[in-house]
C-alpha cells in the first residue's frame, strides 16, 4: 500500500467512526480512541510520512471526535450533574487546546487533560448495566476527579511532557 493510501484509510476511519457514537456511544468511542492512539504508530510502521505536524492532525481529529461524543451526552445522558461535569472537562479541554495550538506550549496539554473522553466512557459503562440518573453529584465528582488524576494526568505526561507512545515502549522492552 502506498503512504497515500494508508494516510487516507487511517484519515477516513477516522472521521467515519466518530459518527457513530450518536448510535452506539461505547463501542465506537472505544474504536475511536483505539485509532486515535494507533495511528501514529500506523504512519511510523508502515510510511515514510513527515509526521512533523501530526500533533496538529490528531489534535483536530480528537475535537471532532469528542465533539461528537460531547453532542452525544445531551442526547443519552439524564444526570444533570453527569451532564454538567462532561460540559465542564469539554470546553476545560478545549481551552488547553486552543491554548496549545496558539503557543504550542507542550505542558499546557497535562494542565488541561482530556478528562472529558474517559469520563464520557465510564458513564457510558455505568449505563449498560444501572440508570446513571441515581448517580448521586458526589459520586459523579468523584469518577471524573478518578479519571483526571489517575489515569489522564499520567497518560497526558506520558504523551505531551515525556513525549513517549506506544511505538517507543515497544522498541526499548
Amino acid at each position: 500500500m502506498s503512504d497515500l493510501t494508508i494516510f487516507l484509510v487511517v484519515l477516513l476511519l477516522r472521521l467515519f467512526v466518530p459518527l457513530l457514537i450518536l448510535r452506539y456511544p461505547l463501542p465506537a468511542i472505544i474504536f475511536a480512541l483505539v485509532l486515535d492512539a494507533a495511528d501514529q504508530t500506523i504512519f511510523q510502521a508502515w510510511t515514510d510520512l513527515d509526521l512533523t505536524s501530526y500533533q496538529s492532525y490528531d489534535k483536530a481529529l480528537d475535537v471532532f471526535y469528542l465533539a461528537i461524543a460531547y453532542i452525544a451526552t445531551f442526547r443519552n445522558w439524564r444526570n444533570a450533574t453527569a451532564v454538567a461535569a462532561a460540559v465542564f472537562l469539554w470546553y476545560y479541554r478545549l481551552i488547553g487546546v486552543t491554548a496549545f495550538e496558539l503557543t504550542e506550549w507542550r505542558p499546557l496539554l497535562l494542565i488541561f487533560p482530556n478528562t472529558f473522553e474517559y469520563y464520557f466512557i465510564a458513564i457510558s459503562v455505568v449505563q449498560l448495566r444501572w440508570n446513571e440518573q441515581r448517580l448521586s453529584p458526589k459520586t459523579v465528582v468523584a469518577i471524573a476527579a478518578a479519571i483526571w488524576v489517575f489515569i489522564k494526568l499520567p497518560q497526558e505526561y506520558w504523551i505531551h511532557i515525556a513525549q513517549l507512545d506506544f511505538t517507543d515502549f515497544v522498541k526499548d522492552d
